[in-house]
């Protein structure tokens, strides 16, 4: 007897595997099943699968270690050889749009389709006669011309434009849309915390929806909390013609173990949809059940076991985050699959978040260690072997020193032990205050979800929060204030969440930033392992802490924990450091921020017209030079703004026009208002006016304090168009050309002034 070849051996296994989901050997192609060495042009392909008498999908088995390349090239050329009723691909020329290659371990697929994606992808198996005929009814063309034909700005104007962008794209992003249409299937979306991921996901899923392109949705969140979050959010969002999305379409979540088969959109956890695949026994899942999967918090869901969850859908896959790790690109398959970025420090440009600005608390035990019975304890071992209740008490001491009472108040201790002495001890420090007024939250914390639904309220107890992780993700606390690091963090994807807790505007507070107390030197860790806070260039590759799962771990074995409550500890210093955030991921302190603004300035003397019309004829400085110039200082990797300049140079009340005139050599720093003071007193001793035309000028002279410059569309304008605007404002000065003449000399003296 004959030894059976590696490729007969294959056959064997895709027969089976085959049989398994539904396709049966049959002999004529005029029902649904499959045949083996099917004729074509250039020679038998090894299997065809038909539906309903229909060629639907052909087969190339392999021997186990073939070339997955040359497999699909020889697949795709019998698609075109084989003789059926259809036409496919962008010129026509394939004939059967699904191929496949096996080995009887591995299954991988091409849909040839136009507008699908024509790269391979790993299956889980074959998929079912149902699943081949779903995806071949699916009309991609006008799936895609729908959303063509309906833009994002038409279908959800409410949008801000960061979370338009990540949909549709922008000046330099392709987005969502644009990326499928290319034919991607798996798609990274990078928003910084607090900019609204959530939203713009369910706007996303109700425009795929409607389009058409896909039919059912799976939306997996990294926490059961943020899983209901989710759940409100998908059933409350407005789809238009007074309708929110869950009256469109049944959004349901995963709980209780229980598979919402029917919903169209279906929320849930990780662990959750991960045991619903292992229990395949109770319930099977199919690899075809959803045509598109959204993954929050992406950068933690791809670890080991949890990878499977990610893996065994056959759909588009969009995953979110605010932290993308080298390991997250490595799963999404290239950098170009990085679709979309919207960083910290945009946000912070266009208001979405807030700044922040960082103290640093130094103890004298916390920066030299100290010695105990006589052992040696590092400061790296606080907390872990040794912990000195005198430090903790110092540590809320000094943030009640710095923090306004009634600020809401984010404390990261060490492990479930130290949070418990950390609450202890700002309850001595705040023993004035409420009983609630400071409380741990971590998971061995009683009805710790009410107590975290609280926090979250600005009017209600408690203030101050300790805790381990549980509040380090997906916790949106908009009236937070202040976040105190009493634990070191290593993991930068971690230490962005954190700080992410902070970054929430709160109109109802008029939260401006927040404040950030660093009591273990995490900033300078970040700064020395170049991955500052709110890196959103970089990308890391960091496990440590990570891929602990989403599973938060927060009790550390703390029996032989030394407790020196008899050591005093001492107060060095708090230093405050507010830190800019550049394009390439550095922090730049405010001095450093100067130095390279000046050099700026100064490199380019004669390179930008406005700093050489400010150097030479001031006089001649128009609107568009300022323009030409604010457009040039934003584009730099430092994001030179009028805002974070008056941040730097402590001076609120300058403009960007002082600020530059500074950096030429000028050594005042007249405020605008006083440089328009300045030049209307000088100006004004030079002519006579009428009452009316003085009238006129008070409200110009208040324009230019707003504006910097006037010209002649501004008179359309309030306050000016409520008297009469250009006409009226021309007669008051004796015609257009006076008028004119009288801006222009304005314009000229603000600039000199």
């Amino acid at each position: 007897m004959t030894d059976r070849l590696p490729e007969q051996q294959s056959r064997e296994l895709i027969d089976s595997q085959l049989e398994e989901k539904g396709w049966q050997e049959i002999e004529e192609a005029n029902g649904t099943g499959y045949i083996e060495e099917y004729p074509t042009s250039s020679g038998p392909v090894d299997y065809i699968l038909v539906v309903n008498g229909e060629i639907l999908g052909l087969v190339e088995a392999k021997k186990s270690d073939y070339n997955s390349s040359a497999a699909f090239a020889q697949a795709e050329r019998y698609s075109e050889d084989i003789e059926t009723s259809y036409s496919f691909g962008h010129k026509n020329q394939y004939h059967v749009p699904f191929v496949f290659t096996a080995n009887g371990e591995k299954v991988e697929m091409k849909d040839l389709r136009e507008y699908a994606s024509s790269t391979k992808r790993e299956l889980r198996g074959f998929h079912t006669p149902q699943a081949l005929e779903k995806m071949l009814k699916k009309d991609l063309e006008g799936a895609f011309a729908w959303l063509e034909a309906n833009p994002v700005e038409d279908t959800h104007d409410f949008l801000w434009n960061n979370q338009k962008g990540a949909i549709a794209g922008d000046n330099d992003h392709k987005g969502i849309e644009q990326g499928l249409r290319e034919g991607k299937r798996k798609l990274l979306v990078q928003m910084a915390t607090g900019t609204g991921k959530t939203w713009m996901a369910a706007a996303e899923i109700h425009r795929l929806l409607d389009s058409g392109l896909v039919n059912r949705v799976l939306f997996i969140a990294d926490r059961t909390n943020l899983a209901k979050q989710a759940e409100r959010a998908f059933n409350n969002f407005d789809a238009g013609g007074s309708l929110d999305l869950g009256e469109i379409y049944e959004v349901d979540r995963v709980k209780n173990g229980e598979y919402p088969d029917k919903a169209d959109i279906v929320v849930s956890t990780l662990q959750s949809m991960y045991s619903l695949l292992e229990n395949h026994d109770e319930v099977d899942i199919p690899q075809d059940a959803f045509d598109l999967v959204i993954t929050d918090e992406v950068h933690r869901s791809i670890y080991g076991e949890w990878k499977v969850v990610l893996s065994h859908f056959d759909s588009y896959q969009i995953g979110l985050t605010a932290t993308p790790a080298e390991h997250t690109l490595s799963f999404f398959g290239s950098r170009s699959n990085w679709i979309y970025k919207y960083r910290y420090w945009e946000a912070v440009d266009d208001g979405k978040v807030v700044p922040y600005e960082a103290y640093r608390i130094q103890t004298g035990i916390t920066m030299e260690g100290l010695e105990y019975e006589g052992e040696e304890y590092k400061p790296s071992q606080l907390e872990r072997e040794i912990t000195v209740p005198d430090r903790n008490r110092l540590i809320a001491e000094e943030v009640r020193n710095q923090v306004e009472d009634g600020e809401k108040i984010l404390v990261f201790a060490i492990n479930d032990e130290h949070a418990i002495q950390l609450t202890e001890m700002f309850n001595e420090v705040y023993s004035d205050k409420p009983n609630d007024y400071v409380r741990k939250i971590t998971y061995t914390t009683d009805n710790a979800e009410d107590v975290l639904s609280n926090f979250k309220n600005e009017y209600m107890e408690p203030t101050i929060a300790v805790t381990v992780e549980m509040v380090s993700t997906g916790t949106d606390v908009p009236p937070l204030e202040n976040i105190v690091f009493a634990r070191p963090v290593k993991s930068p994807i971690l230490y962005n969440q954190m700080m992410g807790r902070g970054t929430r505007t709160c109109e109802s507070i008029d939260k401006e930033k927040f404040t950030i107390f660093d009591c273990v030197g995490v900033i300078e860790y970040f700064q020395d392992q170049k991955h500052p806070p709110f890196d959103q260039y970089r990308t890391v590759d960091s496990k440590e802490e990570d891929e602990k799962s989403t599973v938060e771990t927060e009790s550390d074995d703390d029996d032989d924990l030394v407790v020196a409550d008899d050591v005093t500890d001492e107060l060095i210093e708090t230093e405050s450091g507010y830190r800019f955030q550049t394009k390439d991921g550095e922090e730049l302190r405010p001095e450093d921020y100067i130095s390279a603004f000046e050099q700026y300035i100064e490199d380019n003397s004669d390179r930008i017209d406005a700093i050489k019309i400010l150097q030479n004829r001031p006089e001649d400085l128009r609107r568009e030079h300022l323009e030409e110039l604010n457009e040039k200082l934003r584009a730099e990797s430092e994001t030179f703004t009028e805002e974070r300049l008056q941040k730097a140079y402590s001076e609120e009340m300058v403009d960007l026009l002082g600020f530059v005139k500074h950096a030429i050599g000028e050594a005042e720093f007249p405020t605008t208002e006083e440089r328009v003071e300045k030049a209307f007193e000088v100006w004004e001793q030079e002519h006579e006016f009428t009452e009316d035309e003085r009238k006129w000028l008070d409200m110009i002279r208040e324009h230019f304090k707003r504006e910097k410059m006037i010209k002649e569309e501004d008179f359309n304008d309030i306050p000016f168009i409520r008297k009469g605007g250009w006409d009226s404002a021309a007669e008051a000065f004796g015609g257009e050309e006076q008028l004119k003449e009288t801006l222009e000399e304005l314009n000229k003296q603000v600039i000199l002034a």
